[in-house]
């Protein structure tokens, strides 16, 4: 599974699923690849602003019923 940060910011995220969990940071405008977590269920991907302790419940919270070779989870902030 891949994560994209396409804010201007660096982000923290988590990732958890079926006996595996990370934690790291994505700098503004890239990717992370975490593979093993590709074909697991119920995966839940957390992002939160570096500046946040990220203890702290995360504002953007994904969570994917069954995933797959090729998925991705994208964070963006759009402004019109």
């Amino acid at each position: 599974m891949k994560l994209y940060n396409n804010t201007p910011d660096q982000v923290f995220y988590t990732i958890a699923g079926a006996g595996s969990a990370d934690c790291g940071t994505i700098d503004a405008g890239q990717t992370t690849d975490l593979s093993w977590y590709d074909d697991k269920e119920n995966v839940n991907v957390s992002f939160t602003a570096v500046s946040a302790t990220p203890v702290q419940t995360p504002p953007f919270t994904v969570t994917i019923p069954s995933s797959g070779t090729g998925m991705a989870v994208t964070i963006g902030l759009y402004q019109e």
